[in-house]
């Protein structure tokens, strides 16, 4: 057994025989060796369950793997039919001197829309005026000094 099952058993049977108390010598060794054999066998069987899980999931990533590369597969093959009959009929158009036709299109065009007219800035905000407060140095003139 590995050492992490070794130390998970060890860990059951010590939270198991925690709870079990009261035996005299004799039963508490067959006690003890039940429980420790117990512990290796669920510790084994969470092992497997484990490593099952594993592989369940490695085998679902395959097949999903799988099944990606076949559609992948499938639509390359409808392009290359595409790409096979838009040349024929190319070719046909050559020789009978018609126009090329242009591949029919899945779904109409949609009418363009006008460009949209880029939206103008908001214009600065013009600063109000305020009243300058008068300085205490400059002297209020009056009519004499004029």
């Amino acid at each position: 057994m590995k050492s992490d099952n070794k130390s998970l058993a060890n860990e059951i049977s010590a939270v198991i025989l925690g709870k079990l108390h009261g035996l005299n010598a004799k039963s508490a060794k067959k006690l003890i060796k039940a429980v420790d054999e117990s512990a290796k066998d669920i510790v084994k069987k969470f092992a497997k369950l484990k490593k099952d899980e594993a592989n369940e999931q490695e085998k679902d990533a395959k097949k999903a793997l799988k099944k990606a590369a076949e559609k992948a597969k499938k639509v390359a093959k409808a392009k290359e039919k595409a790409a096979e009959k838009a040349s024929l009929d190319a070719k046909i158009a050559i020789v009978t001197n018609a126009k090329a036709v242009a591949p029919k299109a899945t779904a109409p065009a949609a009418p363009k829309a006008a460009a949209p007219t880029p939206a103008k800035a908001p214009a600065p905000a013009k600063k109000v005026a305020t009243p300058a407060a008068p300085k205490a140095a400059e002297a209020p003139k009056t009519d004499a000094a004029k």
